[in-house]
């Protein structure tokens, strides 16, 4: 079988770059994100966290922007010392490197170029007229940047990382040390250098650009990821490459080029689930830029795969889906912000927005622990933009609260899940838009403020894109906070109708 021949069996849907390159559960994101850092038996088989912070602020975690161990972008700038990110000519040599590879390009309809998403973005366009199903772009196994490559240059010294730390070593390897020699050499010339040609992740900012975020769910995540893998680099530092200098040189294994490895990680892998299995960064493919309603990339025996989900005429940028991911999301692993973003959300956090207040404390402890399957002393909660996605969690956990002296608690948390009689429900709801409006008085400016702040001229690209998520999740919270009002309101009507019918 030629390696461009895609095989009928399919190992399976990839989750497209979680945070961090898809290297963590959830769970351990949320802990994470709230300044709650469990910590394994060894710190470097630890999981990074995949997501964004629920939080506007960085908490009890003794981080804070003026005792980061940050580098500026000169820094950064110092570790691109060869090739350059450009549009003009980018195609051809990028095709003749993929067929100098040997890889059958035969169904290879697309090219890469400038496109609008953001100031010097790159995508993937449509060179000829594409239906649904044509294959977009796909990368053999013998291309893909993985764990398995890295343990064949270093061996055992590397097989016990997670795979995301290992692609990141493989990357200053063959960037920085076999250069021109490298297999990649011709690929690592298209990467974002995260200098000024690209926004960048937002965990790549400097602290007074994270400050911009403030109020947001991406301020937290952006500062404690950055502390993260600064703490991950010096564990690194003194271990792994001490023992061995000569396989991993001082001068090349770098605080800005692990930083420069771990945004394009970020940005740029692909793993089977939110885990982080098979995690592989696949050249050409990861040019596709998102598109909520697109499909997600398909593992094969042989390579993965991208496929069309719609009609594309000649000249259209192509897409693929990155996942449901809020905007806080996006702009923290990405370094973009979706305008028209139907997976948005902002996070509540139980003891900050909502309170485990008598009566009933302990019952509402055991309530809450049954529902949410976690601790619910620190638990944080989605609000995201459909309200259907609500009933599962957020409002049960609304009316586990607002449970009163006058009530019983029940037995079970399922048997909140349905609709309670008017009273409760009219407290679940005054709760949860008391709890909103605790989320909105976070911001540093309203709304309003923030509208008229993206207007400004001159505004660099990252502060506009921090006015965009803060602007995005305040538009998010005025209309759930529309729905929230229009539920309690309903209560208390159904509350005075039920007492009118009692009087009589």
């Amino acid at each position: 079988m030629s390696v461009g021949k895609m095989p009928r069996h399919a190992h399976g849907r990839l989750v497209p770059a979680p945070w961090l390159a898809a290297s963590a559960a959830v769970l351990c994101v949320i802990r994470c994100l709230l300044g709650q850092h469990h910590e394994l038996r060894s710190p470097l088989r630890r999981q990074l966290p995949l997501a964004f912070a629920a939080a506007g602020r960085t908490r009890e975690s003794g981080v804070s922007g003026s005792s980061l161990q940050h580098i500026s972008h000169c820094s950064v700038r110092r570790a691109a010392e060869e090739g350059r990110r450009s549009g003009a000519g980018l195609w051809p040599e990028l095709f003749s490197w993929v067929k100098g590879t040997g890889m059958d390009t035969s169904d290879i309809a697309i090219e890469v170029a400038p496109v609008d998403l953001a100031p010097g973005e790159l995508g993937l366009l449509a060179k000829a007229p594409l239906e649904p199903g044509d294959i977009l772009a796909w990368a053999p196994t013998s291309l893909l940047l993985t764990k398995a490559k890295a343990i064949d240059v270093w061996g055992q010294a590397v097989e016990s990382l997670q795979d995301r730390m290992a692609i990141q070593l493989l990357l200053v390897h063959e960037r920085f040390v076999r250069k021109s020699e490298s297999l990649w050499s011709t690929y690592m010339k298209t990467l974002p250098r995260f200098d000024g040609d690209v926004s960048g992740p937002s965990f790549l900012w400097d602290p007074e650009e994270w400050e911009c975020l403030e109020g947001s769910d991406g301020y937290g995540a952006s500062v404690q990821m950055h502390q993260y893998l600064r703490d991950e680099y010096e564990e690194l530092s003194s271990s792994l490459f001490a023992d061995d200098p000569t396989a991993f040189p001082p001068e090349v294994f770098t605080w800005p080029n692990y930083l420069w490895a771990a945004g394009c990680a970020a940005s740029r892998a692909y793993g089977d689930d939110f885990d982080g299995t098979n995690l592989a960064i696949a050249p050409l493919v990861d040019f596709l830029n998102h598109r909520s309603g697109a499909l997600q990339l398909t593992r094969f025996s042989n390579g993965i795969v991208a496929y069309a989900h719609k009609h594309f005429e000649v000249g259209e940028q192509v897409w693929v889906s990155y996942g449901g991911k809020s905007n806080a999301q996006l702009l923290t692993q990405y370094g973009f912000v979706d305008d028209n973003n139907l997976e948005e959300a902002i996070y509540l956090r139980i003891g900050d927005h909502l309170e485990i207040d008598a009566p009933h404390k302990e019952a509402k402890l055991a309530l809450l622990e049954e529902l949410l399957e976690r601790p619910p002393e620190a638990a944080i909660l989605k609000v995201a933009l459909r309200p259907r996605d609500w009933d599962a969690e957020l409002v049960p956990v609304a009316r586990i609260l607002a449970l009163g002296p006058d009530d019983v608690p029940p037995s079970t948390a399922r048997d909140l899940l349905a609709a309670q009689p008017p009273r409760l429900e009219a407290a679940a709801w005054q709760l949860l838009g008391n709890s909103l409006i605790r989320r909105r008085e976070e911001y540093p400016a309203s709304l309003g403020e923030d509208r008229r702040q993206l207007t400004t001229r001159g505004l660099s690209e990252r502060r506009a894109l921090a006015l965009k998520l803060r602007i995005s999740e305040q538009e998010l919270i005025e209309l759930a906070l529309g729905q929230v009002t229009d539920r309690h309101e309903a209560a208390k009507a159904q509350m005075l109708g039920t007492a009118e019918v009692e009087q009589r």
